[in-house]
């Protein structure tokens, strides 16, 4: 085959588009689903290693493009596919822009202009899943900026991310379609919610209120779905950013750090002891794995110690040291390929386009350059959001603390019994060495237990 009948596909920059291959006999197959890809003939073979990391601390990206199907592999972010004469290399095409901090208030109207270009031109049809957070409001704020958004709200009566959620709408002059919670999520409905997404989910219900809201939407015609998704990410908005970032502000600013260390203290993201864990755990392998356990290792036999030492939890949890380093993780090597790998599947089983407007080329690019005492000024975190739309009520705009769909969420059943059960019927049994743990294992490792074993239980049913 010569270079001009060369094929090469590409990925964008922060994986918003899945893509997959798989190469087998000569051939290279391709495809956007595992779905399409078994469908068109490779084989569908669970990869027990993904499993057990998976299953010990919901490790979920994995290093080399290799995903939770044997011979089947993931196109990183912002890297081509080349397939040539039966053969597939990926190259890199394109970095994140480095983060060059040159920029703070000057640059506000610019970003409010490229949030809004960010929409799209088709607004007529589309709607906004509106949570109440910070970053899905100045979506609809932008949106506002051209019209009258469309919102759907998820949540309880009386749930604060719904009540800021509809003083938002209000600001906006705008009636939203709120759905309330069907009760507890039902087991049934919880196993369809996992052959969507086609892989295991590691957060427990957290695409559920989504699932739930874009069903809603697609009934009502919806084309386009607008999130805030990605929020968190690009503007290093968790609470784990904060003292990295600090470190390096204060390598060639003592005072302004000292200064806005001292204001993060009076508005904390979490209490104390969450604040320190949840540094800790998302800047040292080790302590992920301590946090992420929930009796899971026990179960798997395995020592905490071993796992940490995984090759693919090392890549995952990564013992992170600086503040550039880890915000090049958290954009393309953790939590969020895959939290967009969920919305894709979410939008595509509902027959409707997910868009998360904020990670926009555009505003990636200009939020890469702000200056570090912007990002957090008033030791806040995520602060050119808070200060971007000004008619956002105060409640929305600073709210210290994280929220948004998952955080309100249905609850959910025991699934003790359901993974007992797995133990006897599908390949988490050849993987547990001490069943009896299921009975001290905590929520979190008993959903992982359940989601993957729905999926591969579906599989025994099929034949795969």
């Amino acid at each position: 085959m010569s270079k001009q009948n060369e094929l090469r596909l590409s990925r964008d920059r922060l994986g918003e588009e899945p893509l997959l291959y798989a190469p087998g006999d000569g051939e290279i197959a391709v495809g956007r689903t595992y779905e399409e890809l078994f469908d068109g003939g490779v084989l569908k073979k669970w990869r027990t290693e993904a499993l057990v990391d998976f299953l010990a601390t919901g490790t979920c990206v994995f290093p080399g493009g290799k995903t939770f199907f044997e011979g089947v592999f993931e196109v990183p972010p912002g890297h081509d596919l080349i397939v040539s004469e039966g053969q597939a290399s990926v190259v890199e095409r394109e970095t994140l822009p480095e983060a060059t901090e040159e920029l703070g208030e000057e640059a506000l109207p610019l970003l409010r202009e490229l949030l809004t270009e960010a929409l799209g031109d088709e607004l007529e049809t589309a709607a906004l899943c509106l949570s109440g957070g910070l970053d899905s409001s100045s979506v609809a704020a932008a949106w506002a900026m051209r019209g009258r958004p469309r919102c759907f709200v998820y949540g309880p009566q009386g749930a604060p991310d719904r009540q800021r959620a509809l003083a938002v709408a209000d600001v906006l002059g705008v009636e939203p379609v709120v759905l309330e919670p069907e009760g507890p999520a039902a087991i049934d409905e919880l196993k369809e919610l996992f052959r969507v997404l086609e892989i295991p989910a590691h957060i427990p219900g957290a695409p559920l209120p989504q699932f739930r809201l874009m069903r809603a939407m697609a009934r009502a015609g919806t084309k386009t779905v607008f999130s805030g998704q990605g929020g968190d990410e690009l503007f290093c908005g968790y609470p784990w950013h904060f003292p990295l970032a600090m470190k390096k502000l204060r390598r060639r600013d003592q005072e302004a750090a000292t200064r806005l260390e001292a204001l993060h203290e009076e508005h904390p993201p979490f209490g104390p002891v969450e604040l320190r864990m949840t540094r800790r755990a998302f800047t040292r392998t080790s302590s992920w794995v301590v946090l992420n356990d929930g009796g899971a290792c026990e179960a798997l036999g395995l020592a905490r110690e071993e796992v940490a030492e995984r090759e693919a939890v090392r890549f995952f949890a990564a013992d992170l040291e600086e503040w550039d380093a880890l915000r090049r993780h958290g954009l393309t090597g953790r939590s969020l390929r895959y939290l967009l790998h969920y919305d894709h599947r979410l939008a595509s089983h509902f027959g409707v386009e997910g868009r998360a407007p904020l990670l926009s080329r555009g505003v990636v690019d200009l939020v890469s350059r702000f200056r570090l005492d912007f990002l957090y000024g008033g030791g806040l975190l995520k602060y050119p959001l808070r200060v971007l739309f000004p008619e956002l009520p105060e409640s929305v705009r600073f709210e210290a603390r994280k929220t948004g769909f998952w955080h309100n969420g249905p609850s959910l059943p025991d699934l003790r019994d359901e993974v007992r059960r797995m133990f006897g019927t599908t390949l988490l049994g050849g993987l547990v060495a001490r069943p009896e743990a299921v009975e001290s294992m905590n929520p979190t490792a008993l959903w992982r237990f359940f989601s993957a074993g729905t999926l591969l239980e579906d599989d025994v049913r099929k034949g795969a």
